[in-house]
């Protein structure tokens, strides 16, 4: 690299956490403490129903052409 690529090339600034502004304590925990992370059952079951929702429609598309004949030379490869 030139020195004038060397110029306009990004530069990357090194990050020392010690100095973040953003600290666990600044909201009011304790250092050592987690806040409750946990959901309430019913959203909960929202989130699996919606989960379980897109993946079985996922589930019911076929299988492309190219992966079911890579499924049978790997089937043919195995059997030698």
């Amino acid at each position: 690299m030139t020195e004038d690529e060397n110029d306009k090339a990004p530069r990357r600034m090194a990050v020392d956490a010690s100095k973040s502004t953003d600290r666990q304590d600044a909201g009011g925990l304790a250092p050592d403490s987690k806040p409750d992370m946990s959901m309430s059952p019913a959203l909960q079951a929202h989130i699996g129903r919606q989960v379980r929702a897109m993946f079985d429609s996922v589930a019911d598309e076929p299988v492309p052409d190219h992966l079911l004949r890579l499924l049978k030379d790997l089937d043919k490869s195995g059997e030698n």
